[in-house]
């Protein structure tokens, strides 16, 4: 018996160890109403470096400025692309034309991956099909440009991921939206192609002013859902570094998608931060979700306006945990983990909002 508690202090001391020599941090990046997120995770001496969605076209200098800046490194190991909306996807496009910068492994959700017999008709034949649906990848401003076909032209291993896909080195996931979910809402988006199906940023500054009364806010927060097809299939990716925290980075997912997750994986509760999704958006997320998760930590990233982040929606975030947006930091949301160096020019950030 001796032996066996020694055994188990032991195990004890070794599993503390490990955990309090984890080395990771991770940022938001300040894009306005874009998302472009960096995640850098070190196996031993090994730094692997995460991209998720990469901002709007102009957005991919700040990318590789901050890469530089603070990694010194432009291999990128994992690029994800949560959905074919141009803030997430357009600054893929001068990334991948960036001679300097390597991008590995990209993940993010092919259409053709989900070609039917009947598309094969209505298309005429598999490669009409393939290039019909697949044009939701085409860059905003250059339909002569696609982000699938790019990538592979720049010998980029390119993954179609759905919910279960994990990575096979790095503690990294995607937990929604589910296979059959994302077959409903590509036909939508197919089909919508072209077509203005997303929420503008609205031009009036952010409004905190409105009067506090909890029945009239999560009335507001539970009352409407985002209804971009574009946006139903936004990935959601699911990073455990190795501590027992639980970081859930939800791109522009819809509520609808959250709760099939939250229906599948009861266990992803409680977690330690959440990339709120759509910027902010009331129509997102709802009072149930956010009770469910309990992020300690929310990082929004939006341009400051009356919709992106929506005042409602901090208020309720907050009640779980503190809140954080881009458009009142300096240049990056950034939190590491105890075991990473203190890093030159990075400042301790205060919480937009509190927990109350």
């Amino acid at each position: 018996m001796q032996g066996l508690c020694i055994t188990h202090i032991l195990l004890e001391k070794n599993m503390k160890e490990t955990k309090n020599g984890l080395k990771y941090e991770y940022e938001v990046l300040k894009v306005g109403d874009a998302d472009a997120i960096l995640i850098r995770h070190y196996i031993g001496d090994e730094q692997f470096i995460v991209l998720i969605d990469a901002g709007n076209a102009g957005d991919a200098a700040i990318i590789k400025k901050h890469l530089n800046d603070y990694y010194g490194s432009y291999y990128i190991d994992l690029a994800i692309c949560t959905h074919p909306d141009s803030d997430h996807k357009d600054g893929f496009f001068d990334l991948f034309l960036d001679e300097e910068i390597t991008i590995q492994e990209l993940w993010l959700t092919d259409p053709a991956s989900f070609i039917d017999e009947n598309d094969i008709q209505r298309y005429r034949n598999h490669d009409n099909a393939v290039s019909a649906v697949r044009k939701i990848w085409n860059k905003s401003t250059d339909d002569n440009l696609n982000l699938i076909e790019l990538a592979i032209d720049e010998g980029c291993d390119v993954y179609n991921v759905v919910d279960g896909f994990k990575h096979d080195k790095l503690p990294i996931c995607v937990v929604g939206p589910s296979a059959d979910y994302y077959v409903e809402v590509v036909k939508a988006m197919v089909a919508n192609y072209g077509i203005k199906t997303y929420e503008d940023s609205s031009k009036e500054a952010y409004d905190d002013a409105f009067k506090i009364d909890e029945k009239d806010i999560k009335s507001v927060i539970d009352n409407e859902e985002d209804p971009s097809p574009y946006n139903a299939s936004s990935l959601i990716v699911l990073y455990e570094p190795g501590d027992g925290k639980r970081l859930l980075f939800a791109g522009d997912a819809n509520t609808t998608s959250l709760q099939m997750m939250l229906d599948k994986y009861k266990w992803l509760r409680n977690v330690e931060f959440l990339k709120v999704p759509h910027h902010g958006s009331r129509r997102n997320l709802n009072t149930s979700i956010i009770e469910n998760l309990s992020p300690k930590k929310c990082y929004i990233s939006a341009a400051g306006n009356k919709k992106h982040p929506s005042g409602r929606l901090v208020y309720w975030l907050a009640k779980y945990g503190d809140v954080y947006s881009t458009h009142v930091c300096n240049s990056f949301i950034h939190c590491s983990s105890a075991a990473m160096p203190d890093r030159y020019g990075t400042i301790k950030l205060s919480p937009f909002k509190e927990k109350k």
